[in-house]
Order: C-alpha cells, then sequence, then structure tokens
C-alpha cells in the first residue's frame, strides 16, 4: 500500500513539474497558435473584402467621375450588390475624402472603431 502510494505522489510531482517547466517555457500552445491564425485569417478575409470594395468604388469614380458619398450611392447604381462587412461580422466604414480619394475601416478584432486595431486603408 505504502509503495503504491508513494508512485501516486511521484507520478503528481512529475506532472506538475512537466507543466510547470512548459508553461513557463514562453512557446504558444497550440490552442494559442490556432486563436494566432483566426484572427489573421479574419484580418486577411478584411483586406479582400475591403479591397473587393475599392474596385467597386473606383468603377463608380470612372463612370460618374467622383466618389460616391456613401456606399447608399453604391447600391442605388446596383454596382454594390453584397455586403460590406469585415472578418468579425461588422460593417466597414466609408469615408469620401476628396471627388477621387476615400477611406475605408474595418473596426478590427475588438469590434470598436477608432481604437489601434482598426484596419484603415486610404485610396
Amino acid at each position: 500500500m505504502k509503495a503504491r502510494g508513494l508512485l501516486i505522489v511521484l507520478i503528481l510531482a512529475v506532472a506538475i513539474v512537466y507543466l510547470i517547466w512548459f508553461s513557463k517555457s514562453g512557446e504558444k500552445t497550440h490552442l494559442e497558435r490556432q486563436v494566432d491564425r483566426f484572427v489573421q485569417a479574419k484580418e486577411d478575409l478584411t483586406r479582400v473584402n475591403m479591397q473587393s470594395l475599392q474596385k467597386i468604388i473606383l468603377s463608380y469614380i470612372a463612370g460618374e467621375g467622383q466618389a460616391p458619398k456613401s456606399l447608399q450611392d453604391l447600391r442605388n447604381s446596383s454596382l454594390l450588390v453584397g455586403g460590406t462587412m469585415d472578418g468579425w461580422g461588422k460593417s466597414i466604414k466609408y469615408e469620401r475624402l476628396s471627388d477621387s480619394s476615400f477611406r475605408l475601416i474595418s473596426a478590427g478584432k475588438d469590434k470598436t472603431f477608432d481604437t489601434e486595431d482598426d484596419i484603415v486603408l486610404d485610396y
């Protein structure tokens, strides 16, 4: 009985040392790496959606001679049929800067505009 209890204590001690050793190694766990990849995929999707929207806006500028006042102008002209969502399901914000330039903004990972994780592209 004593040998069995000692063996259990020894196994638990080895497991605790193992967990402490690998939790302090500074390396990310498999789950953390997967989460990072998932976030990166959402950022990539957002950039692709913004580039598609950019092409639609540039087509509008070519046809109308000026940037649209809002994305509703694109919908009214039937150039924009789909949505304007980023990778996190939030609408991409459009800002007209001049007749030929504009800005597209995604709220980013935190889904809040005007924070440091926003994705901002000027054209």
